[in-house]
């Protein structure tokens, strides 16, 4: 894909495809941004609408999700050292597994 093409795509065209990077995708989009998701979490959880609660958990599993292809994807990308590849898909594995659960604890 050239790079006319990347430009025309939506954030998270671009965030699923991996076309940030691997650590541009790991840590900002990844580590940063699960930060800054957990604050509005604990915020919204705060509050008494129900409604508000499930949205805002569907918006951010619907986030990880797209996230973690992303992450998957840039790690299939990189061109440096596969060892953070392989530990980037890995973290991807696990948060996973950690959705899952979280679903299944819900239920």
């Amino acid at each position: 894909m050239n790079t006319q093409e990347t430009t025309k795509k939506g954030f998270f065209k671009k965030l699923y495809d991996g076309d940030f990077g691997l650590p541009k995708t790991y840590w900002l989009f990844g580590v940063l941004a699960n930060i800054v998701l957990k604050g509005v979490t604990i915020l919204v959880s705060a509050s008494d609408s129900i409604l508000l609660i499930g949205v805002s958990l569907l918006a951010i599993v619907v986030y990880s999700i797209i996230q973690m292809i992303g992450l998957w994807n840039a790690a299939s990308r990189y061109t440096g050292s596969k060892v953070w590849a392989i530990l980037a898909k890995i973290s991807v594995v696990l948060g996973v597994l950690v959705i899952l659960v979280s679903i299944g604890a819900m239920l």
